[in-house]
């Protein structure tokens, strides 16, 4: 039988992202079998592809790292001696199946050689047969098999990482080394339940349907024997030790996501040009946000004010937030910000609120367009498509005021480069009037009816958009607008 992996691990497999899989899928180069891949099929479309040749995934890891502030534990994300131990012995468990149903069949093979020599007849026939028959089971046995090394290569994605899928969502995310389950759903980009993320409150309860998980730190939640019975554990202290299905809360909606108040602390304050600030914060690691991509939050400085501002980040680094701040002598705590805070220094957070965010159960590649410091809502929404890794293909227009100020201008032309699913086209304000032209430039041959677009910009240029998607007939629910 044809041996057949997930989307998300071939694409590991062959070092290209998932959105690459998919245009080969759409394009007829590739079937898909119930979401799997055949693996033959997959090394025929890339010949050359070995496991270590994963300088693309790692460019791409590197630049979400850059952009979201992440700085992740390396020490951490790999195995750990228990982790490793247990996926080996797993690994060992199905291999040991595998042997013994060899065993099997060569019992059988004895067996009917044994029945050959009773039977009556051509006596010369039955010679041969007999013969045949040695001649097969000996080859069974010889060591000069070519190793399928694609084989290897996939069996080995599997100790190194533990794929989970989570139901009844479909989506799927990696467990790396001894990461959490909790901490690699939301770094995969799933809005998965959780409170305190230190095991003392319950919220991020999941089911583990199949496969299997390692308890790898205490946790003063107690499970009640049926929780147990039924397979329930905490999220943020187990993780996976091979591939798990596993029945989990996600939020759906905005409404799923509570208001929240929580004191954050400066990390470092940035000036990329003389209109903008960005500040980049950090929680407490018992007391995160939760927001979905494109929220904003208000944040208030004792004594001084408050402002309401863009989530600048993606929700898989929920410690780290940034915001980007326009330097407006009407604003406060831009003046403050720019003038007198300093690292370490305190803010106080509330949010999230706003429903400008991801329509991720939406099949269609996505269409970004940002007017000035309105980046900030969308760089949060690139990001966190990134981190789905789900989209086809995703176009970026940013439109400021001249050449010169699109602020972070290095990490679009960054994410230009790396990704092969991402476009980056930036504008300039005078150059507004030609946008519908330059969206259908970009998308031909595509129909640009076959997209979705999420747009942060004033008020001209987004009821210009308003009039491209009427004009061309495309379905209201899939522009998505947010005034800056």
């Amino acid at each position: 039988m044809a041996r057949r992996i997930s989307l998300s691990r071939a694409a590991r497999l062959v070092g290209v992202k998932r959105g690459t899989l998919q245009q080969k899928i759409r394009a007829g180069e590739l079937t898909t079998f119930e979401g799997e891949i055949v693996l033959s099929d997959l090394l025929h479309a890339y010949p050359n592809a070995q496991i270590e040749d994963s300088s693309m995934l790692e460019r791409v890891e590197q630049i979400i790292e850059q952009a979201t502030f992440i700085n992740p534990d390396k020490i951490a994300r790999k195995p750990d001696n228990v982790a490793l131990t247990a996926r080996i012995m797993s690994l060992g468990e199905r291999l040991a199946q595998q042997q013994r149903l060899i065993d099997r069949y060569q019992r059988l093979t004895r067996q009917l050689e044994a029945q050959i020599d009773q039977l009556a007849g051509d006596p010369g026939a039955l010679d041969r047969l007999k013969k045949w028959l040695e001649e097969a089971t000996a080859g069974i046995t010889e060591d000069g098999d070519i190793i399928d090394q694609s084989f290897v290569n996939e069996t080995f994605l599997r100790v190194m990482s533990a794929q989970a899928t989570v139901i009844p969502s479909g989506h799927e995310f990696f467990v790396e080394g001894a990461e959490s389950v909790l901490e690699a759903g939301l770094r995969g980009g799933l809005a998965l339940n959780y409170g305190c993320s230190n095991g003392n409150c319950g919220l991020c309860k999941i089911r583990v349907v199949s496969g299997e998980v390692r308890k790898m730190k205490h946790h003063d939640y107690v499970l009640t024997e049926a929780e147990k019975g039924l397979g329930y554990v905490l999220g943020c202290c187990n993780t996976a030790i091979s591939d798990v299905v596993l029945e989990a809360d996600e939020a759906q909606s905005t409404s799923d996501i509570p208001l929240q108040k929580i004191p954050i602390r400066i990390r470092k304050i940035e000036n990329p040009d003389q209109q903008v600030l960005i500040v980049s914060t950090r929680t407490p690691r018992t007391s995160r946000l939760r927001f979905l991509a494109g929220q904003r939050a208000t944040l208030a400085i004792d004594k001084v004010g408050s402002g309401f501002y863009p989530i600048a980040s993606c929700p898989c680094d929920d410690m780290n937030l940034q915001f980007h701040i326009a330097l407006d002598q009407r604003d406060p705590v831009a003046g403050y910000l720019a003038q007198s805070a300093k690292v370490n220094d305190m803010l106080n957070l509330e949010g999230p609120v706003g429903s400008f965010v991801l329509d991720e159960n939406s099949p269609y590649p996505l269409v970004f367009i940002a007017e000035g410091i309105g980046f900030a809502s969308i760089k949060g929404l690139i990001e966190h498509a990134m981190a789905l890794d789900v989209a086809e293909k995703m176009v970026l227009f940013w439109i400021s005021g001249d050449r010169d100020n699109h602020y972070l201008n290095n990490l679009c032309r960054a994410w230009n480069d790396a990704l092969d699913n991402f476009e980056y086209v930036p504008l300039e304000m005078c150059a507004t009037g030609n946008l519908q032209d330059a969206i259908m430039a970009r998308l031909q041959p595509d129909d640009p009816a076959n997209f979705d677009y999420y747009v942060c910009a004033g008020n001209e240029l987004l009821a210009a958009m308003e009039q491209f998607v009427e004009s061309r007939e495309i379905p209201k629910n899939q522009l998505h607008c947010e005034a800056i």
